[in-house]
């Protein structure tokens, strides 16, 4: 891993985002959130693109083997990996699931990309809970849909 990969996966590494809630609520004064906003500053940088590269990274996979397992077209994948496009709430399952990227992950990217979470109450979304949960692939997921008569990723 080059260093500047090494970098954006220390960036989305620990603490978790329960932990620094917790820090930022225990600040009781300035000077604590002095020294919190100090912890964080430039570690996070809401980048969809690094947030990715960060997870292939982890899984130790390159980006033909991504828009191979994630059924993306190459020039459609370099564009996302690069932060010139911004893929659509299925790309992102998609990538997730070719990933196996945890359902906190997956919803983490969701979040960075402003695509919107995956919401339970929602019956699509309940499925591709399901999906990304059980490491289903995107075929597997796809039949799973169907199944349901609902619209398959895309």
């Amino acid at each position: 891993m080059d260093n500047e990969h090494k970098d954006a996966a220390d960036r989305y590494s620990d603490p978790s985002t329960s932990d620094l809630m917790d820090k930022l609520k225990d600040a009781k004064s300035a000077a604590q959130l002095d020294s919190y906003m100090e912890s964080i500053n430039g570690k996070y940088s809401g980048k969809l693109s690094e947030y990715l590269r960060c997870m292939m990274d982890r899984k130790s996979v390159d980006t033909s083997w991504l828009v191979k397992n994630a059924y993306l077209e190459r020039t459609y994948a370099y564009q996302i990996l690069n932060g010139k496009r911004n893929p659509t709430k299925d790309k992102i399952v998609m990538i997730a699931l070719a990933l196996e990227m945890s359902l906190i992950e997956t919803q983490r990217a969701l979040e960075i990309s402003h695509a919107g979470i995956l919401y339970p109450k929602d019956e699509r979304d309940s499925v591709l809970i399901y999906a990304v949960e059980h490491s289903l692939n995107i075929r597997d997921t796809n039949v799973l849909l169907s199944k349901y008569k609902m619209p398959e990723l895309q």
